[in-house]
């Protein structure tokens, strides 16, 4: 294998590992209860899985004349749009996280934090001086001390809303914000384009490294497989011995896989000059030579 098959190979299980590690986190993220996060992790493997699987299994069902392959390829896009969807929320809940993380561990935050805790001794200190002098018959002291204690609640609710603002402000990412100042752009509308950019690419490139890692190593097997001859007139069995020489070259190329494993004796009719006379000779000598079985409706070759 050269050395480009294998870059395109390891890039492609890289690009599809990573989608389906972000799908399953956003996934397992969602549910609460950890019975909930395995059916979760389990239903986005297999939705990943089938995304990966669905395009090539199509294909080669439509090229053996099953309709199912339509339907295979019809579904095959809607799972690529959801996982390109699950990329782009998980990369957003991640970074907000981050960013939120980030901004808690900030200095400022710090500080607000501790005065916030400071406030809220004194309230409480307030409130036990209160109820002593309440109860003691100080009525006018603890009106008073009731007074100071409003005061510290206001700025308590002040302290809270900058604590929460500080959260709020850091919802993009450093970089998006310093790209957004350069174009003149909205900072979160940017980061929105960029994960969506990054998610598409983390799929469909991935998807295509995949399909032509496929497609070559497919066609390194064929040229591997070495040539054989066709059988001479010698050769043939006695089944085949009625034959046409049409026909028995159409017997060797069905025989050798030009139709697919599951040859449609309808779609070569249409495609063979005879039609189904000419053709359906040939499945009834095949089927006696034991190199063509019935399969259901249908015709299988047999593996030798």
């Amino acid at each position: 294998m050269k050395l480009w098959q294998s870059l395109t190979g390891i890039a492609a299980l890289i690009f599809c590992g990573t989608s389906l590690a972000f799908t399953v986190q956003l996934w397992v993220s969602m549910p609460a209860d950890l019975g909930g996060q395995l059916v979760a992790g389990a239903t986005a493997v297999a939705l990943e899985l089938c995304k990966f699987s669905f395009a090539p299994l199509g294909l080669w069902l439509c090229s053996q004349g099953q309709k199912s392959g339509y339907a295979l390829l019809i579904l095959w896009p809607l799972l690529v749009v959801s996982s390109i969807v699950a990329t782009v929320g998980f990369l957003a809940t991640h970074s907000e996280e981050q960013q939120q993380l980030s901004a808690r561990n900030s200095q400022e935050y710090r500080a607000l934090q501790q005065q916030l805790n400071s406030l809220q001794q004194q309230i409480n200190t307030l409130n036990g001086l209160i109820n002593t002098d309440a109860n003691n018959g100080y009525r006018q002291r603890a009106i008073n001390t009731a007074a100071q204690l409003s005061t510290l609640e206001t700025e308590r609710t002040q302290l809270i809303e900058k604590l929460s603002t500080i959260g709020q402000t850091a919802n993009t990412h450093s970089a998006f914000n310093s790209l957004a100042n350069t174009l003149n752009a909205n900072p979160a509308r940017l980061q929105h384009i960029g994960f969506l950019a990054l998610a598409i690419i983390t799929d469909i490139v991935g998807l295509v490294a995949l399909l032509a890692f496929n497609a070559v190593a497919t066609v390194g097997k064929r040229v591997s497989q070495p040539f054989q001859q066709p059988e001479t007139a010698e050769q043939q069995p006695e089944h085949t011995s009625h034959l046409s020489k049409e026909q028995q070259q159409l017997a060797q190329r069905i025989c050798a896989g030009e139709f697919g494993n599951r040859p449609v004796l309808r779609n070569i009719s249409n495609s063979i000059t005879g039609g189904y006379r000419t053709v359906k000779p040939v499945f009834d000598a095949l089927q006696q030579t034991g190199a063509l079985t019935r399969n259901g409706q249908g015709f299988a070759l047999v593996q030798r």
